[in-house]
């Protein structure tokens, strides 16, 4: 049975240097989490990734984009090993293909096979990519299935902002992209916001948010789409109606965190309301807001108890 396990472990060595193109890595192990072993194969391939969701990260420097890898790749299989004690990961599922052709319209594609030749760019498949997806969707049904009941929906403020609505003929949208951060326990708030105000300065407000939002987001640039103003709280609306097409936010306290927007630009849609449509919308997203806060603690508490070790 030993000798079985070695064969199978050179095996799969064997194929990992065959089968991948930068055949000169050298292969070692880099990080432990529970029984999950990181080797800088897995730290190349989500390099890739990551630079396929944003090429913009070619012009950082390169033990940057190393420490943005590993986080990411820390967060999924994290988040992987709790998905596995409920259940399988299997690749078939509706809610992958909603996705996907999400990204695809993101990336400016028009069908799924000028996505798979984009990512063969990257040494990316379209099944790599697939369980990436998997990993998100599932974590985010264990978070829904875990905290719904805790999400608190006032509906009567929501028609009310319905009412106001009815008496404009347009919606106000934003186009947004976020970075949202916390303070270190060895930094302060002043300390942390001058890194990221400079690293903006140097690399950019998209590979910044790669390198230091703590959000989803933060794969694809920390970019979020058109939002409706309506949709908006008043603390940030206060702080981002006078800034200009890539001017971006001074930090807006969200609990325990804080989050930095940047209009990417405006426009205004011809509004017709149907009100019940409406607000079920806005129910909608103000429970996708309060769930992604509910993540932040999931994630932040099973990763305290992961064992994670980096060699």
């Amino acid at each position: 049975m030993i000798f079985s396990k070695k064969i199978f472990f050179l095996l799969t060595v064997y194929f990992l240097f065959t089968s991948f193109s930068f055949s000169n890595i050298d292969l070692r192990i880099l990080m432990k989490i529970n029984n999950e072993i990181i080797t800088t194969y897995d730290i190349e391939k989500e390099k890739n990734y990551l630079l396929a969701l944003n090429p913009n990260l070619k012009e950082i420097d390169e033990n940057q984009l190393i420490s943005i890898a590993k986080k990411s790749i820390t967060k999924e299989i994290i988040r992987k090993i709790e998905i596995l004690k409920y259940k399988e990961l299997k690749q078939e599922n509706s809610q992958i293909d909603s996705v996907l052709n999400s990204l695809i319209k993101n990336l400016n594609f028009t069908n799924k096979t000028e996505l798979e030749n984009y990512l063969q760019n990257f040494d990316i498949s379209i099944d790599d990519l697939k369980k990436k997806i998997e990993i998100e969707n599932e974590w985010k049904n264990i978070v829904y299935a875990k905290y719904n009941n805790s999400v608190n929906i006032n509906r009567e403020n929501l028609k009310s902002k319905i009412d106001n609505l009815i008496k404009n003929d347009y919606v106000f949208e934003y186009n947004l992209s976020e970075i949202i951060f916390t303070t270190k326990s060895n930094t302060n708030y002043d300390e942390e916001f001058k890194t990221i105000k400079n690293s903006i300065d140097v690399n950019g407000f998209e590979n910044t948010a790669n390198l230091f939002s703590i959000s989803d987001s933060s794969k694809i640039g920390g970019k979020i789409g058109w939002v409706a103003k309506k949709n908006l709280s008043a603390p940030i609306i206060k702080k981002i109606k006078d800034l200009k097409k890539n001017e971006y936010s001074e930090p807006i306290k969200i609990g325990n965190d804080y989050l930095i927007l940047r209009i990417n630009e405006t426009r205004k849609k011809p509004f017709k309301i149907d009100k019940q449509a409406e607000l079920e919308k806005m129910i909608m997203i103000e429970t996708t807001k309060q769930l992604e806060k509910f993540s932040k603690i999931f994630y932040n508490k099973i990763k305290l108890n992961a064992k994670i070790s980096e060699f």
